[in-house]
């Protein structure tokens, strides 16, 4: 070996051991943010496991059941934020779930989470609860859920209402950033290194594009 190329090799194995501590110090700091964090927004609903999977689920008031299902990079819990379940309260049992590796339900490893597939577990909850014939209320890819929901489970489906869905498939840039995180191994990586990082500077992004937007208008 020259000396030019065990100077490379050496200078290679520092910027893998730059770039391993950098991952390493991430995740120790994503992990304690996330602690903090859970410690400060605890669960506010209750438990049920459903073919080995704990969901995280609200189920409050009376009348005709509605179920309420969340969009991406969300939670359950926006829809109380947004004050739709608030409002549907007053004449209705409302029942919202955190979807599969959303909020505190869990996401099982080693299998495909497609929207039948959360269909199918979201069904066999509402069985457990003992909901009948549910509205079903969805957001944005949720949408995909409830209409797989619906169609395979049509006698047990009310209604629908769908916001803002995501219907059929189109080539989107925000698709292509995320689809690292759900492939094997990298996935797992990016989950406790960078992606939360990337999720703390994506509301000051979207907050400057929404300031640069007002600029542009007022000019």
């Amino acid at each position: 070996m020259t000396l030019f190329a065990a100077s490379k090799t050496r200078s290679a194995g520092t910027v893998a051991l730059i770039c391993a501590a950098g991952l390493a110090t991430l995740a120790i700091a994503n992990q304690v943010a996330a602690r903090r964090a859970e410690r400060r927004h605890p669960p506010k609903g209750s438990f049920l496991v459903v073919d080995g999977v704990r969901l995280h689920y609200s189920d409050q008031g009376e009348g005709h059941p509605v179920v309420l299902i969340h969009g991406n990079a969300v939670t359950g819990d926006d829809w109380n934020t947004s004050g739709v379940a608030e409002l549907l309260l007053r004449t209705h049992r409302v029942i919202i779930f955190d979807r599969p590796g959303f909020g505190y339900s869990e996401r099982p490893r080693g299998r495909m989470w497609t929207a039948a597939q959360q269909a199918e577990l979201l069904h066999k909850a509402l069985q457990q609860l003992g909901v009948e014939r549910p509205v079903v209320v969805s957001h944005s890819w949720g949408t995909l859920v409830a209409l797989a929901l619906a169609v395979r489970h049509q006698a047990d489906t009310a209604g629908l209402v769908l916001l803002s869905g995501y219907y059929f498939w189109t080539l989107r840039p925000d698709v292509l950033l995320v689809v690292p995180g759900a492939l094997p191994v990298l996935g797992d990586v990016l989950r406790f290194t960078i992606s939360p990082l990337l999720g703390w500077l994506q509301p000051a992004v979207f907050t400057l594009g929404r300031i640069d937007a007002v600029s542009s208008d007022v000019r």
